[in-house]
């Protein structure tokens, strides 16, 4: 997941957004809610996405990687 600072191209305008997106392509099609210019981004970073979460999975006993050895 990608979060994602970015500013108007509007100098004039120049506000400034976050926004979260699967694809850098996703990126490009923003435009500004303020005036409708293109966006561009001053800030990209990898980051999980803010709903994930960590499981923790049941650990196998030996009979049963045995099993599926043989």
């Amino acid at each position: 997941m990608l979060h994602a600072t970015l500013i108007c191209t509007d100098e004039t305008c120049a506000e400034e957004t976050e926004h979260w997106a699967a694809d850098p392509a996703e990126l490009d099609l923003l435009i500004c809610d303020s005036c409708g210019c293109a966006l561009i981004a001053i800030a990209i970073s990898t980051v999980p996405a803010p709903d994930a979460t960590v499981a923790q999975l049941p650990r196998r006993r030996g009979s049963d990687e045995l099993r599926r050895a043989a």
